[in-house]
Order: C-alpha cells, then sequence, then structure tokens
C-alpha cells in the first residue's frame, strides 16, 4: 500500500489580480450550481504552476523536490497538504500529515510558546494529553530556552522554526512535508533536524524534502523529483537529479566541460571552470585520500571575453558535503593573479604539502570571482572527496575536529 499517489495532477493560477477577479466568480457561480469548472484548459491569463505531475511513495520512503524558483515546488507541496485543490488528477494520501510549509504557520503572535505548542499540536491532530506527555521532550529539543513563556511575536525567525520543527516530529505523523524551513536554523540544529527525520523514517514515516541545498536533499533522500516550469524533468537517484539541476543552470556554451563537473552557481561564465583534477604524490587521479598526505588540484579554465584584462580571483573550497558549511578557503595570491595573462586556455596548478583535514565526505568547489568582484562562476566536482584515518591523526587530534594543525609541542617553562 503506498502513502502518496499522486496521478496526473495539475494545478493552475492567474497571471494577474484583474484575471483572477474575473475567474473567481465564474468558477463559484458554476460550483453553487452544480456544474463542473472548466478546470481542464487555460483561459486567458492563466499558466500551469504545476502540470502532469505523477510519483508515489511508500510508507517510510523519502523523496526531495527540487527546482528553480518558480518551478512549482511548494504549489505540489500545497497540494500535498490539502491548502490547495488540483485543477486535474488526483492525489491519494493514507495517513496523517504534518506540515512545515513557512516559517511561523499555525502560531499565534500573541500567545507563548508554551501555549502555541498545545495549538499548534492540536492543528497536526495530536491530543492535548498526548501533547502533555511529549511537552518536555518538545521543548528540549527547540531548545528555545527562557522565551518558552513570551509571546512568538518576539522570536527569532531561527526559533520559530525550532518551536515548530519540535512539534511537527513530536505528533509523529504518517507524513511529513518540509519545505526550505530547515535553512533558517544553525548547523547544530540542522543536524539534530537531520537525525530525528532519519528516526522517524525508519519508524514508517514518509517524508518529503523541498530544499534548495542540494547537499541536505542528498543527505536526507535516496530519490529526488526536478521540476522545471511544473513539469516534471526527471525522478530517480538523488545524485542524478541534482547533477540534472546543476546542469539546467548552465547556460549553453561551446566550451567542452568535463562531465565530471556541475556548474552550480553560473554567474557571468565570462571565465568558466572546464576541467578539475585531484592527484596524489605520484601524480596520479585519486577521490580518496588520508589524512595528512600531500593533495594537487589541477584547474582548467576558458576566458569567454578576449577582452578581460586581469584573471579574476580563484578559490578552492573545501565543504562539508552534509551541511555545505566551508571548511577551507585557498585562494590565488595576488601575485599570482597579476603576472597570468588571460589567455582564452588557462590551467592552474595547487599543491597542499598536507591536507590536513579530520576523516570525512567532503565536497571540492571551485569559487571565480565574487567578494568585491564579479562572480564568473561557482561549480563543484561530483564526486565528493573522502579523506580517510591516519594512524598520526588518530594519536594527535580530538575526533569532534575537523580541521588538523599540527602544533610542535614541547616541555618549557613559559617563557621559552
Amino acid at each position: 500500500m503506498k502513502a502518496i499517489q499522486v496521478n496526473q495532477v495539475s494545478k493552475k493560477f492567474s497571471q494577474s489580480l484583474k484575471y483572477l477577479m474575473r475567474y473567481v466568480p465564474l468558477d463559484v457561480g458554476r460550483s453553487m450550481l452544480g456544474l463542473k469548472r472548466d478546470a481542464a484548459r487555460l483561459r486567458r491569463g492563466e499558466f500551469w504552476a504545476v502540470d502532469d505531475v505523477s510519483f508515489e511513495l511508500a510508507p517510510g520512503e523519502r523523496m526531495g523536490l527540487i527546482g528553480r524558483n518558480g518551478s512549482g515546488k511548494s504549489t505540489l507541496l500545497k497540494l500535498l497538504n490539502g491548502i490547495l485543490l488540483p485543477d486535474r488528477g488526483t492525489i491519494h494520501i493514507r495517513g496523517r500529515v504534518g506540515a512545515l510549509i513557512e516559517v511561523g504557520a499555525g502560531f499565534h503572535p500573541l500567545l507563548t510558546g508554551r501555549e502555541n505548542i498545545y495549538i499548534n499540536g492540536a492543528i497536526l491532530g495530536i491530543k492535548q494529553a498526548e501533547i502533555r506527555r511529549r511537552f518536555d521532550e518538545i521543548v528540549a529539543f527547540a531548545d528555545i530556552g527562557d522565551f518558552l513563556d513570551s509571546p512568538v511575536k518576539f522570536y527569532s525567525s531561527g526559533m520559530y522554526v525550532r518551536l515548530g520543527f519540535a512539534v511537527a516530529v513530536h505528533a509523529e505523523p504518517d507524513i511529513l512535508l518540509i519545505d526550505e524551513v530547515l535553512a533558517v536554523g544553525d548547523f547544530s540544529f540542522q543536524k539534530k533536524c537531520f537525525d530525528r527525520l532519519d528516526a522517524i523514517a525508519g519508524r514508517g514515516t514518509t517524508i518529503i524534502l523541498v530544499s534548495h541545498s542540494m547537499a541536505a536533499v542528498q543527505r536526507l533522500c535516496p530519490q529526488a523529483l526536478l521540476l522545471e516550469r511544473g513539469k516534471t524533468v526527471f525522478h530517480g537517484p538523488t545524485s542524478e537529479a541534482t547533477a540534472k539541476y546543476y546542469e539546467s543552470l548552465l547556460p549553453s556554451y561551446e566550451a567542452k566541460i568535463d562531465s565530471r563537473i556541475v556548474h552550480r552557481v553560473p554567474g557571468s561564465m565570462v571565465v568558466l571552470l572546464t576541467g578539475l583534477d585531484l592527484l596524489d604524490a605520484e601524480a596520479r587521479p585519486v577521490q580518496r585520500v588520508t589524512s595528512g598526505d600531500p593533495l594537487r588540484f589541477v584547474l582548467r579554465l576558458q576566458v569567454q571575453d578576449q577582452a578581460l584584462k586581469q584573471l579574476p580571483r580563484v578559490a578552492i573550497r573545501i565543504l562539508d558535503a552534509q551541511t555545505e558549511e566551508l571548511l577551507a578557503n585557498i585562494q590565488t595570491p595576488l601575485q599570482i593573479i597579476q603576472e597570468i595573462r588571460p589567455d582564452r586556455d588557462l590551467t592552474l596548478v595547487c599543491d597542499l604539502p598536507s591536507l590536513n583535514l579530520a576523516p570525512g565526505i567532503y565536497q571540492v568547489e571551485i569559487k571565480i570571482g565574487g567578494d568585491g568582484e564579479d562572480l564568473h562562476e561557482i561549480a563543484l566536482l561530483k564526486q565528493p572527496l573522502e579523506v580517510n584515518w591516519s594512524g598520526y591523526v588518530v594519536d594527535n587530534m580530538s575526533y569532534k575536529g575537523r580541521i588538523f594543525l599540527p602544533g610542535e609541542w614541547r616541555i618549557g617553562n613559559g617563557s621559552t
């Protein structure tokens, strides 16, 4: 039995208030007379926000919903939550739905956090006795401190999210819909959220996550649905869906670009990355290294505008693959930039004598320009970089750290 069945669903909207005011009375009148609404075709001034979308999810499955702004993600989520009704197609939901569609949804601004826990819980279908039983756990998860008995109108957006998410996940719904709200929380809260989502999915909760953070989608969802102008472009493994999403952002260029690279923020693309290699001490390609090993980055660039007088700053960025937290930013020195003549094809080499990262999975990203210059692009290597433990790091570093700094220790009297 499926938890969610979406069959050829479409939803249309009016492009302007003028057309909305024209069509709403007609549609209401037809409904009052028992006549069918003219929903199967577009009238003048209307467009399909969601167009012929179909998918199914079983209990416990997790799916990311991705696409550019205006692609129909939030509209589809509202259709699933029953806030909107489809103009065509059918949606079958089996089980209780919990939704986090916007920050502070369901909260009364003049009531306290304590009071809103009970109100929001009731909206989600939790009985008061059950809320009382889970109250302390909800408050501990939200971590809003002394603000529990303050009106929520004084809460920051992060506090809104923490409280709303805490109530939603402790309601233990059969289906949980999340729309981008986790982007407001800080790193530690996001990690706690993902751990909790893993746990409730393991107990059979079906989860749909809308996010512009591809790392968040990859972290939580084995599959993803990519929308473009309301239509399904791809539905399948998340790695393939995110690659197609990044490719959709890239304009058409004559440059031959390495297929291992995705251009996540195209920018002006006057200077673009066409190739990126990671090499070990023997100049062999690697994707897995040991902490403390040397690593060489070979960047191949192409300049689209021959009138460019100086190459922009190029940075190698290393990010946590799950949270997209920036851990290292290795920039080209200004002296090198001034010496380089920006020819059409250019290769830059950066040698790290020791990659002092704690073991883990990292994303390698290249940023060209920005920070006071025109941003030309941000590209990343599809395949993450895996860093393994070394005996030396195990003996000399806490497991909580992310970057290993090999200091020289000695016994002294404080002055030497």
